[in-house]
């Protein structure tokens, strides 16, 4: 009986002792358990906001790039704008260039066909024979004709001269 007892004794304190093994174990575990759901979590937390930041830092760079192509859009209107404003104003300075290069050719032909018809006519201008009164008209020698001295000429040895009526 005795060693009944003991062998009951040694059963119970081995009972016990895996029961209070299996209760250290068991809390071990869930303190175990706890520990690893809290690192999770904070793995999880922390995750979560590197996601977040990286999702705003992503956001911040997409509105820079579409800003930047923006104004790259912009910038590339204005120069088209400019270039076909010059292209325009050095149409419009050729086209008067050529309208006075077109003048100057009319001007220099039409000048020529002139200098051509007057080398052609010779159309120059005429003495004028100086006409004038009767008075005027009477020179020395009629002066001194018969009518005028009112007897023969001095001028005709015949006595003849003047007007013969």
């Amino acid at each position: 009986m005795a060693l009944g007892l003991i062998i009951g004794l040694g059963s119970a304190a081995i009972a016990g002792s895996s029961l209070y093994s299996g209760y250290q174990t068991g809390k071990a575990a869930r303190r175990q358990e706890r520990q690893a759901k809290a690192q999770m979590r904070a793995t999880r937390r922390r995750t979560q906001m590197e996601l977040q930041q990286m999702q705003s830092e992503s956001a911040a760079a997409s509105q820079r790039f579409n800003q930047q192509l923006a104004m790259s859009r912009e910038r590339t209107a204005a120069t088209q704008r400019e270039a076909e404003l010059a292209r325009q104003a050095t149409m419009k300075q050729v086209a008067a260039q050529r309208s006075a290069s077109a003048l100057a050719i009319q001007q220099q032909q039409l000048q020529s066909a002139i200098q051509r018809q007057s080398a052609a006519a010779k159309v120059g201008q005429q003495k004028r024979k100086k006409v004038g009164s009767p008075g005027a008209l009477r020179t020395a020698v009629d002066a001194q004709s018969a009518l005028a001295l009112g007897g023969p000429s001095q001028t005709t040895q015949s006595g003849v001269g003047g007007l013969n009526v």
